[in-house]
């Protein structure tokens, strides 16, 4: 029998998240292995096409440091200078809505990634736990056929649906009471965009990243696509070409094969009438043509880990702060619909309960920790967390924070020989405090 690899810690999941986990217990140390089912790095922003980066300040403080800042800075350095730039008061240029260049960023992800001397493995998936009581000792990964065991220390789930955490044992929450989670989309690029008559516009009219007044248009006329009202963003990302997060895929079942298949063969299908309306109301676009769709449909909700500490709404709203704080964000309660009538009163909600500038809440160590389980982490949209707040740290910022988190966790972990639960939290926030990370 051929003697078993092994690592000190594995993350499962290369989007933001699990990027930050893995550099961050490399440097830090680690034998360490990040694995990821597709075939590069960045999640939604490289698979899906989101097309920018949500805000990393809350307009007075820069929230999100250390690796999550580093990719953004990296990124930046090869990539398009956009003209198109939303300058509302809660946004400081050059870091809030950063539009995204996805071949840029996997570049950017892979090189940092190596430079770590983490080991990654794609097109792989972890199928099977062995466990030892509250111990995750080894996964079973898969690959064409193929499967292998591999030994370890400590995990990271950062797989964005808590799919490790399940299969070892961890509790979890799922959508609202009756199952239905968030709407998500099927991003897209078009090319062949007049970008100075674009922008002529943009300085016209005020239009925003949203498009609002072209909706309106479009809504008056009784021509949006698909029942939609509005445009969830766009992204000038190269010369004459955008990344649009428009067209809601209502009725999710993202952990339903069959169902969730259906969802994308629909979402793919609507992509036309979407190129259709840019071409008819905005002007700039009127030979704009579809180049690419995302790999799947974004999906901004499944489940939700049960960890040792659950964020809820009410800390939302206190602009709550933790003694074992990891992290800070500010970004208002993102609920997207499940089913279009609840599109109005989501927007409603969202405009209300925006903070204002300077204002954030706290992360805690504790909702990174399943109450079940000593050496398993999760970071990421699956975090401890309920509806309300979890529509707020989805975003791919908090993303990179809580993944540095995790895998500087485990490194602290593996050099103390202690479980997770164990890790001082002062000397955590300290070491992340080293690496750049915002703290208060």
């Amino acid at each position: 029998m051929d003697q078993r690899k092994s690592y000190d810690v594995i993350v499962t999941g290369g989007g933001p998240s699990g990027v930050a986990a893995a550099v961050a217990a490399a440097r830090n140390g680690c034998k360490t292995l990040l694995i990821e089912r597709g075939s590069c790095l960045g999640g939604m922003a490289t698979q899906a096409l989101v097309p920018a980066f949500g805000p990393f300040t809350n307009a007075e403080v820069d929230l999100i440091g250390g690796i999550g800042r580093e990719v953004l800075e990296r990124m930046k350095k090869e990539g398009y200078e956009s003209p198109f730039y939303d300058r509302k008061p809660d946004r400081i240029e050059g870091i809030d809505w950063h539009q995204i260049d996805s071949e840029v960023l996997k570049r950017v992800l892979d090189e940092m990634v190596l430079e770590s001397r983490c080991d990654i493995l794609f097109h792989t998936e972890v199928i099977e736990t062995e466990k030892n009581g509250r111990e995750v000792r080894a996964v079973c990964t898969f690959y064409k056929g193929k499967k292998e065991w591999i030994d370890t220390g400590y995990l990271i789930d950062c797989t964005g649906n808590a799919d490790l955490a399940k299969m070892a044992g961890a509790g979890f929450d799922y959508g609202d009471e009756e199952g239905k989670v968030q709407a998500g989309t099927l991003c897209f690029r078009v090319a062949g965009i007049d970008v100075p008559k674009f922008m002529d516009y943009v300085r016209d009219t005020g239009e925003d990243g949203n498009l609002s007044k072209a909706c309106e248009r479009a809504v008056k006329n009784g021509d949006f696509p698909g029942g939609e009202v509005k445009v969830g963003g766009m992204a000038l990302q190269a010369d004459g070409v955008a990344g649009l997060n428009f067209g809601h895929s209502y009725n999710l079942s993202p952990l339903d094969p069959w169902k969730f298949s259906r969802s994308e063969i629909e979402a793919r299908r609507k992509l036309p009438e979407l190129a259709a309306f840019l071409r008819k109301y905005v002007p700039g676009m009127e030979n704009c043509v579809l180049v690419a769709g995302g790999y799947g449909i974004g999906v901004r909700e499944s489940r939700r880990l049960r960890g040792r500490y659950t964020l809820t709404g009410d800390d939302y709203f206190k602009r709550a702060d933790f003694e074992d704080a990891i992290a800070y964000y500010s970004y208002p309660v993102d609920m997207h619909a499940a089913v279009p009538e609840e599109g109005a009163k989501m927007e409603s909600n969202y405009q209300k309960w925006r903070y204002k500038n300077g204002e954030c809440y706290g992360i805690p160590y504790r909702c990174l920790l399943p109450d079940n389980l000593d050496n398993l982490a999760v970071a990421g949209r699956a975090v401890s967390a309920d509806r309300i707040m979890m529509a707020s740290v989805r975003l791919m910022p908090p993303c990179f924070a809580t993944g540095q988190a995790a895998g500087t966790a485990c490194a602290i972990a593996v050099k103390e020989r202690v479980n997770l639960r164990e890790v001082d939290a002062g000397k955590l926030r300290n070491k992340l405090k080293e690496q750049g990370c915002y703290l208060k």
